[in-house]
């Protein structure tokens, strides 16, 4: 009757329907993700009897999550072939997406990536490895290696090697093992390494029972620089600030705000009230040292924190004291400078000499910051001069102090590197050097480098990499293989870490069940 009458169209689509019937609504009609028909009418009876009589005896095995897994796997390629090839889709309908076809091909990508791979480093003539350890959720030690191999001509192959899951202790000897094992796996020749670069832990470094002493004694190799990674030795370098009360209190504020649910959600609030440029503050982690930067920049005498941080009792007494608000300032802008040198470090494919130049040019805004410090300038130095406007009596003494410590621990650092800075000038200035000053085999070739125009007009419009590719390859033979050697090396292990970040995305608390295998296999696909 009338009265009794249904507006079916009006009806909220039930997403349970969706999961129990393989069914979506496009539009205003009902679809059948399994063979694509439409039902008629949005009632649950009409989609029953579609289900129960064409596809229950298929489908019916499917449940729990599994059933939602594949339900929404049909409903995405669904969206995706509609709108990006309608003409392919009963094509792409046969194609099986359970979860074990998924794996074994992913499982042949990574083989062929494999092939691939060890096919291009059988023909380098010169190669590097770095290679670091971290942990996964699962509580196993996984050690990562990559590779960077230059041919004759110059064509540079900067990949990830393979992993290797290391279950009980993680000594020097275990990972000399593990890396042995990889290179036989892909029958690399050892003779041609020339560089491996850490992350200058103990159990890699050590004097007499560490990775690299082990594993040279294993390959017995001529010529192998062994560099601890730049950027870990400047995260080093930069702990010799100190000013850790400054640090306690912003982080107890920072945490205090992002910590709590309510805080967090009204200090937002807060700030849009106050149209301000900032929408939220950053959480400060030790680890990515580089969010200090960012903690301090948006921290420094915000009144909205402050103002904040008192509407909630909370004792901000230090923001009356000038010399903590001093050495706020300072820190906020040493530590922007050296996230600065910190951004430049970092990076795929950066040749060894470019990183060594960027760490030369910080020791040397150093030694400026250390004579206008003395002079009482600040120019470079813009939240402490903004305090200097605020407050009658300054002393810029106890800064000074801290810059020549901070001069200090970047002198003593990066020796690896500086034991082979001839080397490293004879690749990246060969036109500069005093011929008497460089090893007699390289001393005839450089003479006839250096008198030749075209040569040095290409090494000033192009970048090193061109230079020798284009240029020099062909006609100086121990000059090309050198810088084979030095294009080949490791700056850093800034690979690995990127890599190590990626696995936290594939291996999480919902799949660390996950078989080592499995993993290596996503992560060379992914990487």
């Amino acid at each position: 009757s009338k009265k009794r009458k249904v507006d079916y169209e009006g009806r909220k689509f039930n997403n349970e329907w969706c999961i129990k019937y393989f069914i979506v609504q496009h539009n205003k009609d009902v679809v059948c993700l399994i063979c694509q028909s439409t039902i008629a009418v949005m009632k649950e009876y009409n989609i029953k009897r579609h289900y129960d009589t064409k596809h229950s005896a298929s489908y019916d095995s499917i449940v729990g999550q599994s059933r939602v897994d594949k339900m929404q796997q049909m409903s995405c390629l669904e969206i995706f072939i509609e709108n990006v090839s309608p003409e392919k889709k009963n094509l792409v309908e046969q194609i099986s997406l359970s979860r074990f076809t998924m794996a074994r091909r992913i499982d042949d990508l990574s083989e062929n990536i494999e092939a691939f791979l060890k096919d291009r480093i059988s023909k380098c003539s010169a190669f590097s490895i770095a290679l670091d350890e971290s942990t996964d959720v699962s509580d196993t030690a996984q050690l990562v290696v990559f590779i960077r191999g230059v041919t004759d001509n110059f064509e540079v192959t900067e990949e990830f090697l393979d992993m290797a899951s290391m279950h009980s202790t993680t000594t020097g000897q275990n990972i000399c093992e593990e890396v042995t094992k990889l290179m036989n796996k892909l029958e690399i020749d050892s003779s041609k390494l020339v560089g491996i670069t850490t992350d200058g832990a103990p159990s890699m470094v050590g004097k007499n029972n560490g990775f690299v002493k082990r594993f040279l004694d294993v390959i017995q190799t001529e010529y192998v620089l062994v560099s601890h990674c730049i950027i870990h030795q400047e995260n080093l370098c930069s702990k010799v600030l100190g000013f850790g009360e400054v640090m306690k209190n912003v982080v107890s504020c920072v945490n205090y705000i992002r910590s709590r649910g309510l805080n967090h959600r009204q200090f937002k609030s807060f700030l849009q009230a106050l149209n301000s440029d900032y929408p939220d503050v950053n959480y400060f982690c030790a680890v990515r040292w580089l969010s200090r930067a960012a903690v301090l920049k948006k921290d420094f005498l915000k009144e909205a924190i402050h103002t904040f941080m008192e509407s909630k009792g909370q004792d901000i007494s230090y923001l009356k004291d000038d010399a903590w608000l001093n050495d706020f300032a300072f820190l906020t802008d040493i530590t922007h400078h050296l996230s600065e040198l910190n951004v430049k470090l970092q990076g795929k494919n950066q040749l060894v000499h470019k990183m060594i130049e960027h760490i030369s040019s910080f020791q040397a805004k150093l030694q400026l910051f250390r004579s206008q410090l003395s002079k009482g300038s600040l120019i470079h130095f813009p939240c402490l001069e903004s305090r200097k406007v605020e407050i009658q009596f300054f002393n810029c003494e106890k800064y000074v102090g801290t810059i020549e410590k901070l001069t200090s621990a970047f002198k003593t650092r990066f020796e690896d590197f500086r034991k082979h800075n001839a080397d490293v000038q004879l690749f990246a200035h060969p036109f500069d050097l005093v011929v008497e000053n460089i090893p007699p085999r390289f001393q005839l070739e450089i003479i006839e480098l250096q008198a030749n125009v075209d040569l040095k007009r290409a090494y000033r419009e192009n970048d090193l990499l061109t230079f020798y590719r284009s240029y020099v390859y062909g006609n100086y033979t121990n000059l090309e293989n050198h810088a084979r050697k030095m294009i080949s090396l490791f700056g850093s292990t800034y690979c690995c870490e990127q890599f190590f970040s990626k696995m936290k995305l594939f291996k999480t608390k919902c799949r660390n069940q996950l078989t080592d295998e499995h993993l290596s296999c996503q992560l060379r696909v992914a990487t």
